[in-house]
């Protein structure tokens, strides 16, 4: 039996609501904490390790390797929700399987059987090739105008609140919705757990982008407004579903 190692804020309630899923791969180890991982999975001897990551930008590429040298794995699932393309070239395909989350856990089994699988058909590590070169990045000239945003003369048809609304759900309950069974032939909580995850990503995403002048400040602020207002919106029909449903969180 494969041993899996889970490391993110939303596993352990995945796991708790539907041990189900995993229900042909031992899971060693379960947890949120990169040091406790640290401390106790090399322990366990995991064949592959599954890393949720929010924003996979903010991490540094020796993490994972690292990650995987010391706990002895021969593959790690990387599942994140927004990263640029020259992080995702950095990380070698051989080893580390790269999916934009957030995934229910039986599409994880399905990606851990294809990593060993993939181990039994290539025993051997391929060479990654090099990344590709970034394009260079256009060079902004000295006398273009900033972007004015609400100009006169312009058309806005949505009204977003200056100071977004704090999150109603916590990455563990979005990972219960993730899991759960609705009580029709739908899945609806799932999938609502998954849209209003990836836009608290987003939004998180948006604060930290590069900002080559006052244009792009403003345009990183209208973005980040309103996907935090698309956020809130899609919290309130998730609240909803969850009331209709009767779900307990």
């Amino acid at each position: 039996m494969v041993k899996l190692a889970l490391l993110g804020e939303s596993y352990p309630a995945q796991l708790r609501e539907n041990p189900q899923a995993l229900r042909d791969v031992e899971v060693v180890w379960s947890g949120s904490s990169v040091e406790a991982f640290r401390e106790a999975v090399p322990r366990a001897r995991p064949d592959v390790l599954a890393l949720d990551f929010m924003e996979l930008n903010g991490v540094q590429t020796g993490v994972v390797p690292a990650l995987l040298e010391d706990s002895g794995a021969r593959h790690a699932i990387v599942t994140y929700r927004f990263a640029r393309r020259g992080v995702l070239q950095q990380y070698p395909a051989g080893k580390v399987r790269l999916l934009q989350g957030p995934i229910s856990l039986s599409l994880l089994r399905a990606h851990v059987h294809l990593a060993v699988l993939d181990d039994m058909l290539q025993p051997q590590p391929v060479k990654p090739m090099a990344p590709a070169a970034a394009p260079a990045a256009p060079t902004a000239s000295a006398s273009a105008p900033a972007l004015q945003l609400g100009a006169p003369g312009a058309v806005s048809t949505v009204t977003v609140p200056a100071t977004p609304k704090a999150p109603l759900y916590s990455p563990e309950q979005l990972g219960v919705l993730l899991e759960v069974s609705s009580a029709v032939q739908c899945e609806c909580p799932n999938h609502l757990s998954q849209i209003v995850s990836s836009l608290q990503a987003f939004e998180e995403y948006s604060k930290h982008c590069e900002n080559r002048n006052e244009a792009d400040r403003q345009v990183h602020s209208l973005l980040y407004r309103y996907t935090a207002a698309a956020r809130a919106v899609m919290e309130e029909a998730l609240t909803a579903l969850v009331k209709h449903e009767n779900i307990k969180l």
